[in-house]
């Protein structure tokens, strides 16, 4: 005659199994954080009426818990004025796409130049910085 067998978990395993992984998990996201904030590209003078180093200074270690369990989110939350994720353009390269005024006025560089209503962008090529910062893990023994 066959056996059901199971295996009963005292009540507060799932609680104690995650506290000792979340201070590994803190480590790592820190590390890679800081890798984030070393390797993203910086405009030399702002944009948008923004200081330097705005998308830089919105990375960020998100804390959150799903089905599988704990995770750490890290990245940056910044976006041009109308609500482009330009971390993800910085990090992916963008493509070919045109620029619209959105007045009745012609699109100027900072130094005053007219460029007319619209203007054709050539796109950017990828200047990899989120996926890079995960490298900073490779190797490492957290104890």
């Amino acid at each position: 005659m066959a056996r059901d067998s199971f295996v009963q978990f005292e009540p507060l395993w799932e609680q104690q199994v995650l506290g000792l992984s979340e201070p590994f998990l803190e480590e790592a996201a820190a590390i890679v954080e800081e890798g984030q904030k070393r390797r993203i590209p910086v405009s030399r003078d702002g944009s948008h009426g923004r200081e330097r180093g705005y998308a830089r200074d919105q990375i960020h270690v998100e804390r959150g818990r799903d089905a599988i369990g704990p995770y750490r989110d890290i990245g940056s939350d910044a976006e041009s004025p109308d609500g482009y994720p330009y971390p993800l353009g910085l990090e992916t390269g963008t493509v070919p796409h045109d620029i619209t005024a959105k007045g009745d006025y012609p699109l100027r560089s900072k130094d005053g130049r007219v460029f007319g209503k619209t203007v054709h962008h050539p796109g950017t090529k990828p200047m990899p910085w989120c996926v890079p910062a995960l490298a900073d893990l490779a190797g490492r023994v957290f104890q």
